[in-house]
């Protein structure tokens, strides 16, 4: 079963019938990569049901621009319009920042009456999107952190129950979100959901507000990941992708058992990824981090390379460039390692 198959499957039952479970979060984290600006309402207080945001979005919908995380999140956004788990329950409190520095965006979804989950937008797999994740390995806070913690804390009057959850940069947003809000909303929250987001520093992730929200945090993987080790992380969830290698980290690839995801092993790809992740992480100082990020960053402009699939289609200028480079030797090795983990995801069999 894929996502869509769960949907199917169980979308004649409410949420009384059949309570939230892991499923669901990743469903209404994708609702975040969705352009809703003039139709969810921006307030707490002024929403729309899924169905009729559908009804206006799907009228005025052009897809011929959409990456990948935006197509899955229009083939499950469709379905769900559609049937009585979901088409009735609300949207509002959308926030959208897009510039040249940020990209952060939000939406709320109630579920019940009394519980209600706050979906962070994520990246995908455009190069652009990469370099926002791999800044986080190099400042604290980046803009988009400041915003999800202020977004977070518009709910500090209710007295909702609140899922944070988020897909690729999006868990990690909600995760920090929920680290670093107000004491009367880190008392409402009954969960935090990363889907293959990146993890922490080192400063933040031995903090005590990583240490007091981590009984209520579940990062989840797919066994081909990527962007969910980045960084610093503790225990994850392994669930299974239909695809080998870097596109595993799309929601859609990802195989459902009944009520939950499959569960799997690591992919030998990912565990030597994880190890010289931690490796890389504890051999750089942020000084260096920055320099590898804009230098390898600044290449890829060069080429022109704007996705993983063209990552593999300049390889060999790739690495001739890099190999050629008068940059400093630490730099140019970090440039060399990470060029050949992407490759050699790019690869996996």
């Amino acid at each position: 079963m894929t996502i869509l198959d769960y949907i199917d499957k169980y979308g004649n039952y409410s949420f009384d019938d059949l309570e939230f479970n892991e499923v669901d979060n990743v469903i209404f984290s994708s609702i975040s990569y969705l352009e809703l600006d003039n139709i969810v309402p921006h307030f707490m207080h002024s929403k729309i049901s899924i169905s009729d945001t559908a009804k206006i979005y799907f009228k005025w919908l052009n897809s011929n621009k959409k990456i990948t995380a935006h197509k899955s999140a229009i083939e499950i956004f469709k379905k769900i319009s559609k049937v009585k788990r979901y088409r009735d329950l609300k949207l509002y409190n959308y926030k959208y920042i897009g510039n040249r520095e940020e990209q952060f965006c939000a939406v709320t979804i109630d579920i019940t009456d009394k519980l209600s989950y706050l979906s962070f937008e994520g990246t995908d797999d455009l190069i652009s999107g990469w370099k926002e994740d791999f800044y986080l390995a190099c400042y604290f806070p980046v803009d988009s952190h400041r915003d999800a913690i202020h977004y977070a804390n518009r709910f500090i009057l209710t007295n909702k129950k609140l899922i944070f959850g988020g897909h690729s940069k999006g868990g990690n947003l909600a995760l920090v979100a929920a680290m670093y809000a107000s004491r009367f909303v880190k008392d409402n929250i009954v969960a935090v959901y990363s889907n293959d987001g990146p993890g922490l520093r080192k400063k933040e992730f031995e903090s005590l507000e990583f240490k007091n929200i981590l009984s209520k945090y579940h990062l989840i993987i797919p066994n081909y990941s990527f962007f969910g080790l980045l960084l610093r992380h503790d225990s994850y969830t392994v669930i299974k992708s239909s695809i080998k290698g870097i596109y595993a980290h799309d929601l859609l690839t990802w195989q459902v058992d009944d009520k939950s995801f499959k569960r799997v092993e690591l992919s030998e790809t990912s565990k030597l990824f994880e190890k010289s992740m931690f490796k890389w992480v504890n051999s750089y100082d942020d000084e260096d981090r920055i320099s590898f990020v804009n230098s390898i960053f600044e290449i890829f402009d060069k080429l022109n390379i704007t996705s993983a699939t063209s990552i593999l289609e300049h390889k060999t200028l790739l690495l001739k460039i890099i190999m050629e480079s008068k940059l400093p030797k630490k730099t140019k090795k970090m440039q060399q390692d990470f060029i050949k983990t992407v490759l050699t995801f790019l690869v996996s069999k």
